[in-house]
């Protein structure tokens, strides 16, 4: 069966049929980056002149942006692109591969002798995970130096959930259970030994080519295995925009690979035709941001969606804005009210609220019971809100935790005055928005949760400071200005200041 044809531009075509054997596609917004990615893949798995197919791996660091990548490519170029030995992984599933080669060549040793592990998202639900002050202590993963894994104290520098105790972290670890952080460091400590880091390139070196996408938001892990895959002779192509780098919060050294693309002399191709944008607005906008050009920003009405840097600022965009989360959990009330909020978003927008399933975890309720029965046991709680009396939040709360009772058997203590009354301000502003006709609400993001995405017309809530650095023009060295371009090139037709 014929594989369906793409039509590329110019730009794109040379981007993905280009000889050099380390390669930097400079994707601008909208240039088809995904494409190109998947172009890519396919021309260096296919391409070679010989009999043989080569060995890719291509790496993303999402499981939305890999799946995303993994269905342009079997689309494009069949099911056989991905079989053994190329892959499409994310980033943290490659560590779990390179962690277990260490294993199997007892490089490094598990404790009872683990050869494969359970690897997850975070300890939430397991012996000793709770809620650790800053200054105190948590418990992580490293190698002795006999190369045997054990765990190591680490100072809490923000307050978050873990592991404190060593014991209970080091029976999870007899079990075969880690975190993905755990991975990153037993693999960092091991990449400072030379003899385990030339194991490790030895398995890089089974790849022909190594396709590495969003390449900007890879942290100085990440970056290593980049360069070790080079010094081993595999042939590279990274692809990204420094402009869109916005994952610093997750240890992502911008500065690093573009001083990896100096060191490694990668040849630069730009992708910069953008099919978003499709107004003079629009365009114009884009270009000026890009060149550091002073921008002024007018209103706007009647946006599909409203951006913000924090899920505060979204909050206070209007009662016809219905944010998709409240921001990041720090105990059992905070999943309480994310859950409460899931069945407003869901019901005007057909989407989860962000975070829903840390909520869940930290509520003990499996997500599909809440699925199946959330607007059921919610049902009254929304009803309460939709009041309109100023006892309203007071007894929404009382009753949410009732409900978190009923299905869990566990009720959500109290707070203490200050968090007690930010759950009741939350319970205010969902109360506002519910009282009305939810169809009518427009969904609110924060700007990291809108990257990647595009709608036509984009409204923007932003500080004083942030429409001040907009005047003075923004510049790709500084995570806040990246993100200001981000969001102002998310539209396709218009963009405007929300009061």
């Amino acid at each position: 069966m014929a594989l369906p044809k793409l039509k590329l531009t110019d730009e794109q075509a040379s981007a993905a049929g280009s000889s050099e054997r380390r390669l930097f596609i400079e994707a601008h917004p909208g240039s088809g980056k995904t494409t190109v990615a998947g172009e890519r893949f396919g021309a260096v798995r296919f391409g070679r002149r010989d009999t043989a197919k080569s060995s890719v791996a291509a790496v993303s660091f999402t499981r939305s942006a890999t799946g995303e990548l993994e269905r342009r490519i079997t689309y494009r170029w069949g099911t056989t692109a991905v079989a053994w030995p190329s892959r499409i992984t994310t980033i943290d599933s490659l560590i779990i591969d390179l962690t277990t080669h260490l294993l199997r060549t007892e490089t490094i040793h598990w404790p009872s002798g683990h050869l494969s592990l359970v690897v997850l998202d975070n300890w939430r639900g397991h012996r000793g995970y709770r809620w650790l002050a800053n200054g105190g202590f948590r418990r992580a993963a490293t190698i002795d130096d006999a190369g045997m894994v054990t765990s190591l104290a680490l100072r809490v520098r923000e307050p978050q959930g873990a592991i404190g105790n060593r014991g209970d972290f080091e029976k999870l670890l007899a079990e075969g259970l880690c975190a993905h952080e755990d991975l990153r460091l037993i693999l960092s400590h091991a990449l400072d030994r030379p003899h385990m880091r030339r194991i490790v390139m030895d398995f890089l070196a089974t790849f022909d080519h190594l396709v590495v996408d969003e390449a900007f938001d890879a942290n100085g892990l990440d970056l290593r295995l980049v360069r070790l895959a080079c010094d081993a002779g595999v042939q590279s192509t990274l692809v990204g925009d420094p402009w869109q780098a916005l994952y610093g919060f997750r240890g992502a050294r911008p500065d690093l690979m573009n001083q990896l693309i100096q060191d490694l002399k990668f040849v630069v191709v730009p992708l910069s035709q953008s099919f978003r944008f499709r107004t003079e607005q629009t365009r114009s906008l884009a270009t000026a941001l890009r060149a550091s050009e002073p921008v002024d920003l007018t209103p706007i009405s009647g946006p599909e969606v409203v951006l913000a840097p924090t899920w505060d600022d979204v909050w206070s965009a209007g009662s016809a804005v219905l944010p998709l989360s409240f921001g990041r959990l720090n105990n059992q009330t905070d999943a309480a009210t994310i859950v409460l909020l899931d069945q407003l978003t869901y019901r005007a927008f057909g989407r989860r609220a962000v975070f829903l399933d840390e909520a869940l975890v930290l509520l003990g309720l499996p997500r599909e019971r809440y699925l199946r029965e959330g607007g059921t046991w919610l049902g009254g709680v929304v009803a309460l809100l939709g009041r309109q009396t100023d006892q309203a939040p007071r007894l929404a709360l009382d009753a949410l935790r009732d409900a978190v009772r009923q299905v869990t058997g566990r009720r959500p203590r109290a707070l203490a005055t200050g968090p007690e009354e930010r759950q009741l301000m939350r319970l205010r502003a969902l109360a506002q928005r519910a009282s009305g006709d939810v169809n009518l609400l427009v969904p609110g993001m924060t700007i990291h949760q809108a990257k990647g995405c595009e709608w036509d017309r984009v409204g923007v809530r932003l500080s004083a400071s942030h429409v001040a650095r907009l005047r003075a023009g923004l510049s790709d060295s500084d995570e806040t200005a990246r993100s200001l371009y981000v969001a102002l090139t998310r539209a396709r037709r218009e963009i405007g200041l929300v009061a």
